[in-house]
């Protein structure tokens, strides 16, 4: 998979409304071309949003989710930042998202952390 791929799945990403099971599943794909020494499995459940935590949890192990959000307005507006620690300045590689909803933000930071790794 080429950066331009990854490009275009965050941007499906992060101009969605909702997350689907056929955004998911290309992103997993991604996922797995980026890093495929890393034991990238699903999660027992059918909840996207655990899924993709697991997916960060097992991709990123130890790295901060920070997530902020107006979840009172239409469509949350949802932001999240990956980082390797809890400085500002300190790391190499940021993963940035946002999304109508949690789920989004989490998966677009974390194809942007894939984008920055990504040969």
């Amino acid at each position: 998979m080429i950066k331009s791929d990854i490009e275009r799945l965050i941007h499906e990403v992060e101009s969605s409304a909702t997350l689907d099971h056929a955004s998911f599943s290309r992103s997993v794909e991604a996922l797995r071309h980026v890093f495929p020494d890393a034991a990238i499995a699903l999660a027992a459940t059918t909840d996207l949003v655990e899924q993709v935590l697991h997916l960060i949890d097992a991709i990123l192990p130890a790295w901060t989710i920070q997530l902020t959000g107006k979840a009172m307005e239409p469509d949350g507006h949802w932001r999240c930042s990956l980082r390797e620690t809890r400085g500002r300045d300190e790391d190499e590689v940021i993963g940035l998202g946002s999304g109508a909803v949690v789920g989004l933000a989490l998966l677009a930071a974390l194809l942007r952390v894939a984008l920055a790794k990504a040969r």
